[in-house]
């Protein structure tokens, strides 16, 4: 970390369910891209807004721990599963900035959210504590902001739409997703086979 008494940081959440090589090169340009002391990404208990992961929270942190490893700046936080409920954005967010009173705070969402974000809890705190960065993905709408302080980051790597809605559907064909990246390959087909063999 710099020798700034307030750092900046970013906090990056998801699911990870499972983690795929999409949500890495998220990591990478951001970065890349912006002056951060440190990159907490939020492996999340369960997203508020989605169906229950279809892997456990300990095997989805275990994954991007070992993906990440080694990082510079980066720390895979287990924050919000410590909740071990779905925890809202403003949480996590409050969370941060009263441990670390950063100067500024990043807070890395997918464009496809931005249409939703006025419904999250806490929307007008979320605005006034957090600097957005925008990811752009192949094959995902990218809508205009509302009025809040943003900044986009496309993923010039990322030719093609990728999911981890997608990866499990070829799991479920029993066939090995291109997307999941070589470290968690075999774990992440082994634990499928494994919690879906009997379905």
């Amino acid at each position: 970390m710099s020798t700034t008494l307030k750092p900046t940081i970013a906090l990056y959440g998801g699911s990870f369910d499972p983690p795929h090589i999409a949500h890495l090169e998220v990591v990478y340009q951001t970065l890349a891209c912006f002056e951060l002391d440190l990159l907490f990404v939020l492996v999340a208990h369960q997203n508020p807004f989605k169906n229950p992961p279809a892997f456990t929270p300990k095997q989805r942190l275990l994954w991007m721990q070992e993906l990440l490893r080694g990082v510079d700046k980066v720390q895979v936080s287990d924050y919000e599963i410590q909740q071990e409920r779905p925890v809202p954005s403003i949480q996590s967010v409050r969370h941060f900035h009263k441990t670390y009173a950063p100067q500024k705070l990043y807070f890395v969402m997918g464009t496809d959210n931005v249409a939703s974000l006025k419904d999250w809890e806490g929307y007008d705190e979320l605005i006034q504590l957090a600097h957005f960065i925008l990811v752009q993905r192949q094959g995902y709408p990218i809508d205009t902001p509302p009025s809040f302080a943003h900044s986009f980051l496309p993923l010039d790597k990322i030719k093609c739409p990728i999911s981890s809605t997608q990866i499990k559907a070829v799991l479920e064909k029993h066939q090995i997703p291109p997307h999941l990246p070589p470290l968690v390959q075999e774990g992440v087909v082994t634990t499928f086979k494994e919690n879906y063999e009997d379905c």
